[in-house]
């Protein structure tokens, strides 16, 4: 008997226009211990069948019209509350796609992985605080005892989703159910993190649900795989059988989206945008009950870079390195040392009245734009909060338009304006925080992972737009990624980071064809070929 099995499942969001059907028709089946992938392009349902196993979707707002999911034989649409809470965390665990949302801000790590050991496994708080030491270890987090007390927003992107694997599998699910698990991880911890779930998985005899857009890790993870488009099952084969032989054309679809492009040649003669020299950003260690520093965490530990107008700089490296930090040090989001040089003017020292004109000029497109998005705010007043801080746009309707004419900039319709962030994909999102930083005609944008959560032909779809902004504004682009592939297709030079330090700089042609470093010719190698992380410096 299988251990899960849905089958003519429906979801029907309720809304005052009648209701959208996010899915038509859903069946699959997991056995014990096998792993089966449920793939398509962002907003084809493949979330929302998975949280239906679970009951977590907005219910009454939600509802399944048709279909049935039964986990062991026991039917859980419309189980009761009490059962289903019984389930959630112990026999059935989730690795959710966006940890930043999935994470309590309030709470440390600690507290976040012990609440669940506690509740379904009756441990003390010394034996939960050990098995939490225990699990974050496995999952590859550095230097466990100092995260313990660390909240959420401490971290980094990578490093948080270490932290919702931890918790997912603390109670050795029967069923994981992965959305996107490796989605915020760079490519080295991409092979650590799977190989921790398939060491698991042999252990306990656990079976995987794996929800993702990339299609190379269904290759080396799944044993069948279900291919989704528009709310249906379009395809069902096994791994090995469906990418030798596609039968359906969007199955071939995915199967050769590869992300692509021309970025701009390098040209010494553009004028500088921003430069900076031995920039640091080092944050106190604090101890005891006075909180006295007793060292520093050197995020990063004196780089020196320039971009110039209508250029890309690459940045790389693993979760953790400093790439982030880095990105909004020089937007002065964050305490540093050195100089900023935004246009030859030095803002290093600028306090924030003075630097808010500057604002306008100097924007950020973040990683998850489901966080980085008011959940309380429509798509046009995400995009119209900019011009009313700036004063840009006499009336409402002059506004309005503007955010309509950013919005087609994008390629999204005008006419979906007045809906809120959850009522789009995440690929649509991530446009209205293009949008966003595109409407004020900034001349400096910091592009951080922002097509990491994106499936292949998405991600294709937003180079694009990102390379004709560019061209069209001439903007200066400072892009930071763990996906080698995309910045290959955006930089026009890169820089590779490790430990807040600069190993290797270069053309990006140059530094792909022929690395001068081992540790950027491993990364490369784990990036292009999906092999682990193995150098010596």
């Amino acid at each position: 008997m299988s251990l899960l099995q849905i089958e003519n499942l429906g979801v029907r969001f309720h809304a005052e226009d009648g209701g959208i059907d996010a899915v038509h028709s859903a069946s699959l089946e997991i056995g014990k211990g096998e792993t089966v992938a449920l793939v398509g392009e962002s907003g084809s349902g493949k979330s929302v069948t998975a949280l239906s196993v679970l009951q977590l979707l907005p219910y009454p707002r939600a509802s399944h019209p048709r279909g049935s999911v039964r986990f062991g034989g026991e039917e859980l649409l419309g189980a009761k509350a009490d059962r289903m809470r019984a389930l959630r965390g112990g026999r059935i665990s989730m690795i959710f796609q966006e940890p930043m949302t999935s994470l309590n801000p309030l709470h440390s790590i600690e507290k976040q992985i012990s609440e669940t050991l506690i509740l379904h496994r009756g441990l003390d708080k010394a034996q939960a605080r050990t098995r939490t030491v225990e699990l974050l270890r496995q999952v590859g987090l550095p230097n466990v005892e100092e995260r313990l007390d660390a909240w959420p927003h401490q971290l980094s992107g990578g490093q948080r989703q270490r932290v919702m694997i931890a918790m997912a599998l603390a109670n050795e699910p029967d069923l994981l159910i992965a959305d996107e698990p490796t989605t915020a991880l760079d490519v080295t911890v991409q092979a650590q993190i799977l190989q921790l779930l398939k060491d698991l998985q042999q252990q306990l005899g656990m079976a995987i649900l794996l929800i993702t857009h990339d299609l190379g890790i269904v290759r080396h993870m799944a044993d069948r795989v279900y291919v989704m488009k528009d709310g249906n099952i379009v395809e069902h084969n096994a791994v090995r059988a469906l990418f030798s032989d596609p039968q359906h054309d969007y199955t071939k679809l995915l199967i050769n989206a590869e992300p692509s492009g021309n970025p701009p040649a390098i040209d010494q003669r553009a004028p500088l945008v921003i430069e900076t020299r031995d920039l640091k950003v080092h944050f106190p260690i604090l101890r005891g009950l006075l909180r006295r520093t007793v060292g520093h965490v050197k995020a990063v530990d004196g780089i020196s870079l320039e971009v110039r107008a209508g250029q890309t700089l690459g940045v790389v490296g693993e979760s953790g390195s400093g790439k982030s930090t880095l990105g909004q040090a020089l937007l002065r989001l964050l305490p540093s040392d050195g100089p900023i040089k935004f246009e030859e003017r030095d803002v290093q020292g600028w306090k924030e009245r003075d630097l808010r004109p500057l604002r306008r000029q100097i924007q950020i497109v973040f990683q998850d734009p489901f966080s980085s998005l008011s959940p309380r705010m429509s798509a046009f007043q995400i995009i119209e909060e900019g011009l009313r801080v700036h004063g840009i746009g006499a009336t409402h309707a002059e506004r309005r338009q503007r955010v309509a004419d950013s919005l087609h900039e994008v390629g999204l319709d005008a006419s979906s304006m007045d809906r809120f962030p959850h009522e789009f994909s995440g690929g649509q999102r991530q446009r209205i925080a293009i949008a966003r930083a595109m409407i004020l005609e900034p001349r400096f944008v910091v592009l951080d992972e922002p097509t990491s959560a994106l499936d292949k032909t998405v991600q294709a779809q937003i180079i694009e737009l990102l390379l004709s902004l560019q061209r069209k504004h001439e903007l200066a682009y400072l892009f930071i990624s763990h996906d080698l592939k995309v910045v290959r297709a955006m930089a026009s030079e890169v820089i590779v980071m490790k430990d807040g330090l600069v190993v290797e700089r270069g053309p990006t042609e140059r530094l792909f064809d022929a690395p001068q470093k081992d540790y950027t010719r491993a990364l490369l190698s784990a990036a292009l070929e999906g092999k682990a992380l193995d150098w010596e410096e």
